[in-house]
């Protein structure tokens, strides 16, 4: 008992003390060195459920349409042109101070007066005939050409232009031939090389994706008028349908596609200018007395300029 008093002697009290605060902070440091960072975090709100936010989720982004660069007029010029890749022939020229002009059209079709005997009907004869420029109501160039016995409408695609005519065949009593001009007017179906169709292949699945990304666009932009979203998907729904019979007596296109592309890329175009139509408020949707308050402005006299090149 002598040694241990003589030692106790030797250490105060409050050395004693501070000993053991100061080993009590250490371990509190040393726990707060553990703790990895970002793991303190803010007790949730009364009634929350662990794991979730109290802050709503941000509304996903509306999809966007894309933008692909509109073939020109320059990919139809000098070529000549046949009705699914085999039938007749067209070709056009642009001088610079006029719009486009066709210097070749002949048309394939049947006999009025022989049903099933093939005829044929060159209508250009000395001087081209004009092609009106009409605006881009598919997102693409059209031209109205006013043959008098079988006016029609084109919009050009890459090397091809797609004839629209709503009154159906001509007959050209003269030449007692009656001719259909619709459908896609392209390169002759037997002179697509392996080169053109593997490039083709790549561009398909680009026009694909553009295709969807541009329906999605405009779906969404329909918002909840129910009307308007059956319309648009029902249209998309039929498209693979109409492209199937536009493109089916093409020549070769089981083994080119060639049709089915350029329908592809036009369809895409065409639901670009919708949507661009719907977001500029000329869609055709208004209500009618809203259209009503401004009197439209007459139609200017001059015809349609094409577009500069």
């Amino acid at each position: 008992m002598t040694k241990i008093s003589a030692r106790l002697k030797y250490f105060p009290l409050t050395t004693l003390v501070a000993a053991v605060l100061a080993g009590f902070f250490c371990e509190t440091s040393a726990r707060a060195q553990l703790m990895l960072p970002g793991a303190l975090q803010a007790a949730p709100p009364a009634g929350a459920e662990p794991g979730n936010s109290s802050q709503p989720a941000p509304a996903p982004a509306k999809p966007k349409p894309v933008a692909e660069k509109r073939p020109d007029e320059a990919a139809i010029l000098g070529r000549d042109l046949s009705q699914n890749g085999s039938a007749g022939s067209i070709a056009f020229q642009m001088p610079s101070s006029k719009g486009l002009e066709v210097t070749r059209l002949s048309l394939l079709g049947e006999a009025i007066s022989h049903p099933g005997e093939q005829c044929r009907v060159d209508v250009v004869a000395d001087a081209p005939i004009d092609a009106k420029f009409s605006g881009r109501p598919n997102g693409v160039a059209r031209y109205d050409v006013a043959i008098e016995a079988c006016p029609f409408s084109l919009d050009v695609l890459e090397g091809a232009v797609l004839v629209m005519r709503a009154e159906g065949a001509c007959d050209f009593a003269a030449a007692d031939c009656r001719v259909d001009p619709t459908g896609l007017w392209g390169p002759a179906g037997n002179a697509i090389d392996p080169a053109q169709i593997k490039q083709m292949e790549r561009e398909r699945g680009r026009a694909e994706t553009s295709m969807r990304a541009n329906y999605h666009a405009l779906a969404a932009s329909a918002g909840k008028d129910k009307a308007a979203i059956k319309r648009i998907a029902g249209e998309q729904a039929g498209f693979s349908s109409a492209r199937e019979v536009m493109c089916r007596n093409y020549l070769r296109e089981e083994a080119h596609g060639f049709c089915a592309l350029r329908m592809t890329q036009a369809r895409v175009f065409a639901l670009r200018a919708e949507f661009d139509a719907k977001a500029k408020g000329d869609d055709g949707e208004k209500p009618l007395r809203a259209a009503m308050k401004k009197k439209p402005r007459p139609a200017p006299a001059a015809a349609a300029e094409p577009p500069p090149n």
